[in-house]
């Protein structure tokens, strides 16, 4: 067969065009790095929400790497910093130790090595602090509060539980990854209108008695405030945090409306892991248990278990019941319950390493969880 000139040349322009599209595909894949939260906390107020950024390309006015601190806080502001590898300025606050004041940098609660160092992996969380340091110690003086324990859905009227550590570093010069959690006594936790303030184990009560969504907020004079969190509160079966509504509405003066068929929220609750915690191995848990809140009667629960250490990564097989190596970021989900609540027993002691468990729900609709960090998603480590 014969083509024309002009054919030839306009299959030779989509081909092409379709190599340009797919190496645009590849590009983008291979730039695509872990997925994190960068907060900012200035002197008096927050900066910066926990804000979710994916990493992929380096900060290009300081060149430090495409999966950095640093790289993740100038997706966070949107470029608004100074760029500076010993930053100075954060979304107009700026701290140049003028009167011992500069910006700390903390990763996972723990004491950073520097913003264009430090590297970051899936699900990390970056805080940049206001703090003081001065001489002759140049010790931080401003810690993070961090909540380790707070149910993500209660009863309304209910009296429910928040747990509240503090990072302590030791004394001394501070190497980077310092950090462990105490206790933390005098904190003002708030939702809505409760307040509470804890005691010396670091727990606060609080009852909200109105159905809702509330943010929980937890302060302490001289402390970085905590991440926001968010608590949902139903009264019985009313609609709220994934509950269904009972009986019939009352006849509809207008036209009836179609009910709402969903999609439904399936929520989980992770009850023997606590989301940031640093376990040692004697301490490390040994049992994965929860419950799923869901719209129906839940079906299936999986679970997906990562480790990673000194670089190296593995996911947990529930087939084999042991860890196998695998590609950072990658783990396959094994079946552990086939009803609203799981507990499966680990073989052995969990070794050293940063460890992130995921829990997959699905209920009879079809309704299935979300990823999210506190619920669906633990991070937590083993020192």
């Amino acid at each position: 067969m014969h083509l024309s000139n002009r054919t030839t040349s306009a299959l030779s322009a989509a081909l092409t065009l379709l190599m340009l599209v797919v190496s645009a595909v590849v590009a983008a894949t291979a730039l695509a790095g872990p997925t994190v939260t960068v907060r900012v906390e200035g002197e008096s107020s927050t900066l910066l929400p926990a804000t979710t950024v994916t990493l992929g390309a380096p900060d290009p006015l300081n060149k430090c790497p495409a999966d950095s601190v640093a790289a993740a806080i100038n997706l966070a502001t949107g470029g608004n910093w100074d760029h500076k590898p010993l930053t100075e300025t954060i979304l107009g606050e700026t701290h140049a130790f003028a009167h011992s004041d500069t910006w700390a940098e903390w990763v996972n609660y723990k004491w950073g090595g520097g913003i264009c160092n430090d590297i970051l992996h899936e699900g990390d969380e970056v805080l940049m602090l206001a703090d003081l340091e001065p001489p002759p110690s140049y010790a931080a003086s401003v810690l993070p509060l961090v909540v380790t324990e707070v149910p993500a859905v209660v009863q309304a009227g209910t009296p429910f539980s928040v747990k509240l550590s503090v990072v302590h570093l030791p004394s001394g010069e501070v190497p980077p990854g310092s950090g462990t959690l105490e206790p933390a006594e005098g904190v003002t936790v708030s939702a809505g209108e409760a307040h509470a303030t804890t005691g010396p184990a670091g727990t606060a009560t609080l009852t909200l008695a109105s159905a809702g969504t509330f943010s929980l907020r937890a302060t302490r004079a001289g402390d970085a405030p905590v991440r926001t969190l968010s608590v949902c509160v139903h009264n019985g079966n009313d609609g709220n945090c994934g509950t269904t509504p009972p009986g019939a509405a009352a006849a509809p003066l207008v036209a009836p409306v179609a009910p709402y068929v969903g999609p439904f929220a399936v929520v989980a609750h992770v009850s023997d892991v606590i989301d940031g915690y640093h376990y040692s191995r004697a301490r490390a848990p040994r049992i994965l248990a929860g419950t799923i809140l869901a719209h129906s009667g839940v079906t299936s629960i999986s679970l997906r278990l990562r480790r990673e250490y000194r670089g190296r990564c593995s996911s947990y097989d529930g087939a084999r019941e042991r860890f196998l190596t695998e590609p950072c970021g990658r783990g396959a989900f094994f079946a552990v319950s086939s009803t609203g609540s799981f507990s499966y027993l680990l073989p052995a002691a969990l070794a050293r390493g940063r460890y992130v468990l995921d829990v997959q729900a699905l209920d009879a609709a079809g309704n299935r969880t979300t990823l999210a960090r506190g619920s669906s998603r633990i991070v937590f480590y083993v020192r």
